[in-house]
């Protein structure tokens, strides 16, 4: 499935997400990479230069780290590289089978979002469904946190 220009998606999963789940995805020939992967090694990485390190490479970031979102600095890399990203329901961050069980029901409407919405977009990985969360989670303030005009 292609992402933008007929790029094709990657999923970057956080340190925050089981490594064994995008290697498990990967197997079965799924476009996925996990933070710690060799050729990756951004273990202990700030959540900025992740997200960041994404971004360049225009991948589909995918992580628990709702505190992101209530940050300006992060919520303003998710600006400026249109991002998509997808977060797990905080009800989902319990135990890995309940991720794992969520991640595979949903991975083929993730797959649909990041391929066809514009971008930047986030998202919201429930136990039965995605649900897309309204852009203006991104925020309207400066990297200082001050609340831009317009």
């Amino acid at each position: 499935m292609a992402g933008r220009a007929g790029q094709q998606l990657v999923f970057l999963f956080d340190e925050n997400m089981p490594a064994r789940l995008a290697h498990a995805l990967r197997g079965l020939g799924e476009r996925c990479v996990h933070v710690g992967d060799p050729g990756i090694g951004l273990n202990n990485t700030p959540d900025e230069a992740v997200l960041a390190y994404a971004g360049e490479r225009g991948w589909i970031y995918v992580g628990r780290d709702h505190r992101i979102l209530h940050r300006p600095h992060e919520r303003a890399v998710l600006k400026q590289w249109e991002m998509g990203a997808f977060f797990l329901n905080q009800s989902l961050n319990k135990s890995l089978c309940s991720i794992t069980t969520a991640l595979f029901r949903n991975w083929p409407e993730m797959k649909r979002v990041a391929a066809s919405q514009p971008r930047p977009s986030l998202y919201l990985i429930r136990e039965t469904s995605v649900r897309a969360l309204p852009r203006r989670r991104l925020g309207n303030e400066d990297e200082h946190g001050r609340r831009q005009q317009g």
